[in-house]
């Protein structure tokens, strides 16, 4: 009974690692994009420069909503395993 009370927290818990995954894939795209129109037609955006967020904010959420979603996806398969 209990189980049954943990699946619906560890499927919200799993979808917000895996929105946090999103939005750091969504910044690291719009970053490359940015990077290609700075080298092609000389955009330059001060926003992206030098800032440490911009470098290292979208790997960091991407690695951070990559470990959370595996190691619940993780205890998942486990508990299945041991009802059966």
């Amino acid at each position: 009974m209990n189980q049954d009370n943990n699946k619906p927290v560890n499927a919200r818990l799993k979808m917000s690692f895996d929105i946090i995954f999103v939005i750091g894939l969504v910044l690291m795209i719009i970053k490359l994009v940015f990077l290609v129109l700075d080298k092609v037609i000389g955009l330059a955006v001060p926003a992206f420069n030098d800032k440490f967020i911009w470098n290292i904010g979208p790997l960091a959420l991407m690695v951070i909503g990559g470990i959370g979603s595996g190691a619940l996806k993780e205890k998942q398969k486990g508990t299945d395993k041991g009802e059966r």
